[in-house]
């Protein structure tokens, strides 16, 4: 009885490893590493702290404030979920790139990431990113434009429409 109860645990163990490994490697990087760069900028300004001066239109109706985030990590999460870095990916995305900039443009229809724009400065530091998403299926169907400039602030511009709801526009903007 001993011996099953061993044999059983050791079983469980390796699975248990196996399935984490599965989800550890469903990443390779073949793009710029948006995941790692945004979650970075977030540890970053969760150590800085700035404060930021925040617009929110939601059908143009218009709120802003000045504050300081609490969870940049959360703040960042459209950036860092546009990550293209999946295995099965590896394909996906034409690249067109200068010293300057760097366009990755989704070859398949079905992909909700489907532009990625990054601009370089001279010392080929990050100037700014742009992704264009969008998200469509029988309910629902909705656009995402970020755009990210690390020494200025962030912009959302989201589109959304429900069948049965209706639409939604909300921008947001957040100025460093």
């Amino acid at each position: 009885m001993y011996r099953l109860l061993t044999i059983c645990l050791l079983v469980f163990v390796f699975i248990s490893c196996q399935g984490d490994k599965e989800k550890t490697d469903n990443r390779q990087i073949n793009y710029f590493d948006l995941q790692t760069y945004f979650k970075n900028k977030a540890s970053e300004f969760s150590k800085s702290n700035p404060e930021i001066s925040k617009e929110i239109t939601v059908n143009k109706e218009t709120e802003q404030k000045k504050l300081k985030i609490g969870n940049w990590k959360e703040e960042l999460s459209l950036f860092i979920n546009s990550d293209i870095n999946k295995i099965a990916w590896k394909t996906s995305y034409a690249k067109d790139s200068t010293f300057s900039r760097v366009i990755y443009t989704a070859k398949e229809d079905d992909l909700k990431t489907r532009k990625i724009t990054i601009k370089f400065d001279e010392q080929h530091q990050v100037q700014q990113i742009v992704i264009n998403n969008v998200i469509d299926n029988l309910l629902f169907h909705g656009t995402e434009d970020l755009i990210f400039s690390p020494n200025k602030g962030y912009q959302v511009n989201k589109h959304q429409k429900v069948m049965i709801l209706g639409e939604k526009n909300y921008l947001i903007k957040g100025e460093f």
